[in-house]
């Protein structure tokens, strides 16, 4: 199916070099604009969590994992092997569920065929991947890399706190106003924190020996969000560690994890939104990031913060952003 007029944007600033893309220039969130825009900023604010998007998604699973899954905090308190095969089976159990329904729905039942697609290109099968194959490549390293290491850090972050080694919150009453703004905080450090070590696996030598395996998804599935080297699943995940500073409840730890763990198979969909009869069903894949994928030194971080306008990397979807960009990229590659 081709796209129509509601599915693409036609305004003077439409890129041809994408199937599909949203109205361009794409923006950042307004929270950090100057001058400052109270209004739209408390809108994004709100908006985020009260739409079916991923972050919505992601506090109710974690709710209902603390509630229901998760290992009594006295039982974590020695390395047993019961609890530890108890949050690697969530956690690898809910990758699994996502990754293949998302997988199964947009690229084998073609269930919106290619409406709101970003790239046209299918999944690939070339001998740059492991076995041959994108999917299964994707698929293999997303949990023996990043799916492995999201656990260990999980595993070890509740072994520390069941143990008191950690602030922790044991329940909303103890301050509820905290609990509420965590939540908030934990959004901006989420994209804080990928940014700079985004930033740094771009460094050539670990770009080529550590992220390559990552980029080598120039258009992506919903499988190619968490297939990483081990290094990068380590460092990715390491944005746990705000947990052994600040005081967290269950439910913010969960949370965070579901937010980088599934969020990234969310954001690397391919497809800006989930149509369910063709009507929006829930938001998807990542334009900002998929412009990452294509044009690489671009783009670091989230819409979350505007840290690439800030530090000249931001991609706003624009054929003057793709000059820009491949200039920059031919000076960050060229010959010391």
């Amino acid at each position: 199916m081709g796209k129509t007029d509601a599915e693409i944007d036609v305004s003077p600033g439409a890129s041809r070099a994408w199937h599909f893309h949203p109205k361009l220039p794409i923006g950042m969130s307004p929270v950090f604009d100057l001058p400052p825009k109270p209004r739209a900023a408390f809108a994004w604010l709100v908006g985020t969590w009260f739409k079916l998007a991923p972050p919505l998604s992601h506090i109710t699973l974690a709710v209902i994992t603390v509630m229901f899954l998760l290992p009594a905090m006295s039982a974590m308190q020695t390395l047993e092997t019961g609890w530890m095969l108890q949050i690697a089976a969530i956690n690898f159990g809910f990758a699994i569920l996502l990754g293949t329904a998302l997988h199964l729905y947009l690229y084998v039942f073609a269930g919106q065929q290619m409406r709101l697609k970003f790239d046209v290109r299918p999944m690939e099968k070339s001998s740059r991947f492991t076995f041959g194959n994108q999917v299964w490549d994707n698929v293999f390293w997303s949990l023996a890399s990043s799916v492995a290491f999201w656990t260990l850090w999980t595993i070890l972050y509740f072994y520390v706190a069941a143990n008191g080694w950690v602030p922790t919150l044991t329940s909303i009453g103890q301050s509820p106003v905290w609990f509420v703004a965590f939540f908030f905080v934990l959004r901006f450090w989420q994209s804080f924190h990928f940014y700079w070590i985004h930033r740094l696996i771009h460094i050539p030598f670990l770009f080529k020996h550590v992220h390559s395996l990552h980029h080598r998804n120039v258009n992506v599935g919903p499988w190619s969000g968490l297939a990483m080297h081990p290094v990068e699943g380590c460092l990715y995940f390491s944005g746990i560690l705000i947990h052994f500073v600040l005081p967290s409840h269950p439910v913010h730890v969960i949370f965070h994890m579901y937010a980088l763990g599934l969020g990234a198979i969310y954001s690397h969909a391919g497809f800006d939104k989930l149509l369910i009869k063709d009507k929006e069903a829930m938001k998807a894949g990542s334009f900002h990031h998929q412009l990452h994928h294509r044009y690489f030194e671009c783009n670091y971080g989230s819409e979350e913060m505007p840290l690439d306008r800030w530090f000249g990397s931001f991609h706003d979807g624009t054929e003057a952003a793709t000059k820009r960009i491949r200039a920059r990229k031919k000076l960050i590659f060229a010959p010391k």
